[in-house]
């Protein structure tokens, strides 16, 4: 549309590009609404490639590679001045073009625009981290919170008598008694219960009290 058709306060979350004359635009004026997907199409040779790239990505380009000190500015790569009477709330801008070098099935707009790596470092120290198996979330134990963990528990059941295990698989091609043979060998002789093709191997038994369970929680 022409520049003089758009009303000058059009669009207060949006980017405002008045009189784009980039290649083959005339004088070509519009709103880009903010946090929207906005799709661009049209013939070929209409000019879309020149709105989208040449004018709003150059621009934003330029604007970014203008925050670096100058001596930083010698080493980036500099696209020109789009013609364009103005463009107002450009953000910084990331562009890939159809001619992208990479030619991998498992390559997405994160890992070529090298996004994703600073997401795994916001997730790893945002992210709340919940267990697959329950969906309970995960947090840092200490002695004293195991403790009083396992106090809870033994007072719930009625039942001072602890059972620590550990869970070994079996394997298709060994048997059980292969497997408790093995154990035996290690010095583990009893198995608390069997869930499936999991045994619950007893690591040690304790009577619920506080000696007993300060030993249970001492580093070995």
């Amino acid at each position: 549309m022409p520049s003089d058709s758009v009303p000058p306060n059009a669009g207060a979350n949006a980017i405002r590009i008045r009189g784009a004359r980039q290649n083959n635009l005339k004088n070509l004026s519009l709103d880009i609404p903010h946090h929207e997907l906005v799709v661009v199409t049209g013939v070929s040779g209409s000019g879309k490639s020149s709105l989208v790239f040449d004018t709003l990505y150059a621009e934003g380009q330029r604007r970014y590679v203008e925050t670096f000190s100058p001596y930083a500015r010698q080493f980036l790569d500099r696209m020109d001045k789009p013609q364009v009477d103005r463009i107002e709330g450009v953000p910084p801008a990331i562009a890939i073009d159809q001619t992208n070098p990479v030619r991998t099935s498992r390559s997405t707009v994160g890992t070529m625009t090298e996004l994703a790596d600073h997401f795994k470092l916001l997730y790893a120290r945002a992210a709340k981290l919940h267990c697959r198996c329950c969906g309970k979330p995960v947090s840092r134990d200490t002695p004293a919170t195991i403790f009083e963990d396992l106090s809870a528990r033994v007072a719930a059941a009625g039942d001072p008598r602890l059972v620590v295990s550990f869970p070994v698989t079996v394997p298709g091609n060994f048997s059980d008694e292969e497997i408790t043979g093995l154990l035996a060998q290690q010095g583990y002789t009893r198995i608390h219960a069997r869930d499936g093709d999991r045994l619950q191997v007893v690591q040690d038994r304790f009577q619920e009290n506080l000696a007993n369970l300060q030993k249970l929680l001492q580093p070995k």
